[in-house]
């Protein structure tokens, strides 16, 4: 791979080549319509063949597909330095150690500012460079585990971080922070909720909604207030540190079988539903807003254990006006073990589905339902679609929010467990996953 364009190889680094383009040229792209933008040509991730990355002039970052591309001019080249003043951190003694785990997602950044070009800084020294007020809290240990889109995560990374995450535990930390990409975050909080054992300390998600290039960027904000709470914090579960407000001001601290992502981009994206978040951290200072959290010190560190296993013939099926029974015939013909849907209102599904699932059961495959509506539970007694499904063996999750219910089920499927057994495990509530009866607030506000 040529180091002057970084990442790209195939139809990419054919096209970029003809053109005379090199990583932070300035381009202009000429695409269909006659439309022309300008920005800095940046690195691609490796081995990208189909699309070419670009920074805007207004600062946004979007790839191109080549087939949109009909010409490209190269207007100059920038010249791009990394040069990031060493600073030797002593540890402190007084203070506890917190170990911070890369698994994705640009948390802290190192920035050259004449191009905006950004890379992702995760040394000690680029840490104390980038985000100074965490070695305040704590003696910081950062570990790249590995750096990977958040739509890339995979069942096999979760049980990685699991794995590492106790490993670190037992070796004795006082805390662990998870920098991750935010679209994905609840599903790898509620993993390694289920993965995790006997947890003696925080195990802390976060991320950015706005990279350290951005303006306004939570990158380090999230990165302060999850360090605090993982250093300081009472609660000893797998826990989502994020924005509570749209300021600086204050975060929010989710359970990670109960938070979810509720906006593309506001920084205050993620919210619990259907419950009330662990704790509020305001200007430094942490607020619980409950207390029957799993209290550190509860567990040794020597007491935490992986059990870090995930059937991945398991899949959630979002039901929609129309569907086509092929779609849950092919899971089924494929020899799927479960299938977790996503119903609408109170769990109910399009009548014409109900002969497939019903073939899906005896074949088998394990049917849970969710709901779409979020807040609520799933009832299947209330009315005929409901009772029908419940009666050809269709099993209500009860309040588990839809991406937990698979997550669950794909672990409990990985050990050597009847469908009797993962079927009453499903209904049990084993790490606060299910919430019976919603806080009366809840709906309206989290705080």
């Amino acid at each position: 791979m040529s180091p002057e364009l970084e990442g790209y190889k195939g139809r990419a680094f054919n096209v970029l080549k003809r053109a005379k383009a090199r990583i932070w040229s300035r381009i202009t792209l000429k695409l269909e319509d006659n439309v022309e933008l300008n920005g800095l040509l940046l690195p691609a991730p490796a081995d990208t063949e189909n699309f070419i990355y670009l920074k805007l002039e207004n600062g946004y970052n979007i790839a191109f597909s080549v087939d949109k591309i009909k010409e490209i001019y190269v207007k100059g080249h920038e010249l791009v330095k990394y040069e990031i003043p060493e600073k030797t951190i002593q540890p402190n003694p007084s203070l506890p150690n917190v170990i911070v785990i890369g698994a994705g997602g640009t948390i802290a950044s190192r920035i050259e500012y004449t191009t905006g070009a950004v890379k992702p800084a995760f040394s000690v020294s680029e840490l104390a460079n980038s985000i100074p007020e965490i070695f305040a809290l704590a003696n910081i240990t950062p570990v790249m585990l590995f750096n990977i889109f958040s739509e890339d995560m995979e069942p096999k990374h979760w049980i990685t971080m699991a794995k590492r995450v106790v490993k670190e535990i037992r070796a004795g930390y006082d805390g662990v922070v998870i920098t991750h990409g935010t679209d994905t975050m609840q599903y790898s909080a509620a993993a390694l909720t289920f993965m995790i054992n006997n947890l003696s300390v925080p195990v802390v998600f976060t991320g950015a909604q706005r990279s350290s290039d951005r303006p306004a960027s939570d990158a380090a904000t999230n990165m302060i207030n999850s360090v605090l709470f993982a250093s300081r914090g009472k609660a000893a579960e797998v826990l989502v540190c994020m924005h509570a407000n749209l300021d600086d001001n204050s975060a929010l601290v989710h359970r990670g079988v109960r938070v979810r992502k509720m906006h593309s981009s506001r920084r205050d994206a993620f919210r619990t539903i259907g419950d009330v978040p662990v704790a509020l951290i305001f200007n430094g200072e942490i607020k619980y807003l409950r207390d029957d959290y799993q209290p550190r010190g509860k567990y040794s560190n020597e007491d935490s254990y992986a059990d870090a296993v995930f059937e991945e013939k398991v899949a959630l099926v979002y039901i929609f006006p129309g569907m086509n029974p092929e779609i849950l015939d092919l899971l089924i013909d494929k020899k799927y073990r479960g299938i977790v849907l996503v119903g609408t209102g109170l769990g109910h599904v399009p009548h014409k589905l109900l002969s497939t699932i019903q073939r899906g059961i005896q074949e088998e495959t394990l049917f849970f339902m969710t709901t779409q509506c979020l807040w609520g539970p799933v009832n299947l007694n209330v009315y005929e679609r409901g009772r029908i499904l419940k009666k050809i063996g269709v099993v209500p999750a009860d309040g588990m929010l839809p991406e937990v219910a698979y997550v669950k089920l794909g672990w409990l499927l990985g050990h050597d467990l009847s469908n009797d057994e993962v079927i009453r495990l499903m209904q049990t509530n084993l790490k606060n996953e299910i919430v019976k009866r919603e806080p009366v607030n809840s709906f309206f506000r989290n705080i």
